[in-house]
Parts: structure tokens; sequence; C-alpha cells
């Protein structure tokens, strides 16, 4: 559900209920209201929620087991040392 995803990306990320609300440009109580599941972010303020913790909307709303990380500005050197990387931990 988004109220335990959310609070999983802004708990694991440090950022506190305030700072989220500032970034977000919604008040402490809003985003203490998504937290308790009373209700949802507007499709506008999910788009962002996404981009700023780095995750798709699917995975914001926890609606996927399938998990991205944010490559944007890696080499294809660099890419492909990732995918070695994550090819060697699946096969342990």
């Amino acid at each position: 559900m988004f109220k335990d995803r959310f609070h999983t990306l802004r708990t694991a990320n440090k950022y506190t209920q305030s700072e989220i609300a500032e970034q977000m440009n919604v008040s402490v109580q809003t985003v203490y209201h998504w937290e308790k599941g009373l209700f949802l972010p507007t499709i506008d303020t999910l788009l962002q929620l996404a981009d700023f913790f780095c995750v798709s909307v699917d995975d914001l709303l926890d609606h996927s087991d399938r998990r991205f990380l944010e490559v944007t500005g890696l080499t294809d050197e660099q890419l492909a040392h990732l995918q070695q990387i994550i090819n060697d931990i699946r096969h342990t």
C-alpha cells in the first residue's frame, strides 16, 4: 500500500514529514494523512514524489515487486559493471 511504501521511503532517506511537506509544497498534515492512509496524493504529486525518491509510480504505490535504480548519467561501461554486479548477486 502507498502509505507503507511512502513511510518506508521517507524514513529510509531520513526525511521528516516537514521536509517532505516543504518539498511537495503541501502541509505537514497532508503528509501525515498520506502516511496514515487517510487519503492519497494527487496524480501530479505522485509523479513529483516518484521523482523525488527516484522510484517509479508503481513502486511508490507498491503495485509491483519490481524495483528500479536511477542510472541516468552513467556511462555504458558503468552500466555494464552494475549489471554484472546484479547478475552476481542473483546467482549467489
